[in-house]
């Protein structure tokens, strides 16, 4: 089997549960990271097919080697190509885009609903793991009328990541400064005890102080959530 980082496997985990109920699901790993994940998603049966993309042709052979070595030539593709470019989305799909900038993430995201169309991304999730600009993120898939699912932390070699399953449902909808920071679907685990999301929030309360500064988003985002936490 092959093994994960932490970070990974909360992606994994993610994956994992979009693709419980469906029997013909394809994973779409944009910068698959030597295709790590495609290959415990193929191993696991989780998915029938598997799709990397690498914007580089390195990291693209990496990929493929590792595919291959494993016997899922006949059921996986690797392209060299800028994010989705190239690659038709269709039912069923779960497209990740993790271990990339917030902004990187919206380009992606918003090529694609140019290349495909809204129809088809009705039918398609989407898990993102943003590595910054989590606010960012979160306003633009609100605003664009993606719904969220589910949303998970995890702490690995020192560092805090939050991994987002959304859909997109074509109903925009706003988002307070604090649930762009913190994460509508977080926020509602912490108030209902998770002790994980309490030391996440622990950690953001200490970044966001200092970010505040310089950042009237955040700085009404932690005034919002400290009244929230005080109730």
């Amino acid at each position: 089997m092959q093994n994960l980082t932490v970070r990974l496997e909360m992606v994994f985990g993610q994956v994992k549960a979009a693709a419980s109920g469906s029997s013909e699901v394809r994973v779409i790993d944009v910068g698959s990271d030597h295709g790590y994940l495609a290959l415990r998603c193929l191993e696991d049966g989780i998915v029938k097919n598997a799709v990397c993309t690498e914007i580089h042709e390195g990291p693209a052979r990496k990929s493929q080697a590792a595919l291959k070595g494993a016997g899922y030539s006949e059921v996986s593709e690797v392209h060299v190509t800028d994010g989705l470019i190239g690659v038709t989305l269709k039912d069923n799909d779960i497209v990740v885009i993790a271990g990339m900038g917030g902004l990187n993430i919206i380009d992606i995201i918003s090529q694609a609903i140019k290349d495909n169309g809204t129809d088809v991304l009705k039918n398609v999730t989407f898990v993102l793991q943003p590595q910054k600009s989590n606010e960012i993120v979160r306003k633009y898939l609100a605003e664009t009328g993606f719904a969220y699912v589910d949303e998970t932390v995890c702490y690995d070699r020192d560092i805090f990541y939050n991994c987002m399953r959304v859909i997109y449902k074509g109903i925009a909808f706003g988002l307070t400064d604090e649930q762009a920071c913190y994460g509508p679907l977080l926020i509602n685990k912490f108030d209902n005890g998770d002790k994980e999301v309490s030391l996440y929030f622990e950690h953001l309360n200490k970044i966001f102080e200092i970010r505040k500064r310089s950042n009237p988003t955040v700085k009404s985002a932690l005034e919002e959530r400290k009244q929230n936490e005080g109730k």
